[in-house]
């Protein structure tokens, strides 16, 4: 059981690592598109803060993608 757990926790991390690589290019990709940033230092700045996010919310969303998965295999 706690191998099954495992598992969907792990399919979980994957799905929100990309989901989260994919919103943070998006998002980075709108902002030069704006031409929000005019420095290499902005731009700098702006590409950390997606890796922050990236990072603070990969662990969170793993959990929902795994309760999603959970409730689609029952």
């Amino acid at each position: 059981m706690l191998l099954n757990i495992f598992k969907f926790y792990l399919l979980g991390l994957v799905i929100a690592f990309f989901v989260c690589l994919v919103l943070g290019a998006l998002w980075l990709g709108w902002r030069a598109l704006r031409r929000a940033d005019k420095t290499v230092k902005e731009r700098q700045g702006a590409l950390y803060d997606a890796i922050m996010m990236s990072m603070v919310s990969i662990p969170v969303l793993a959990f929902a993608f795994m309760a999603i998965l959970i409730v689609l295999n029952a």
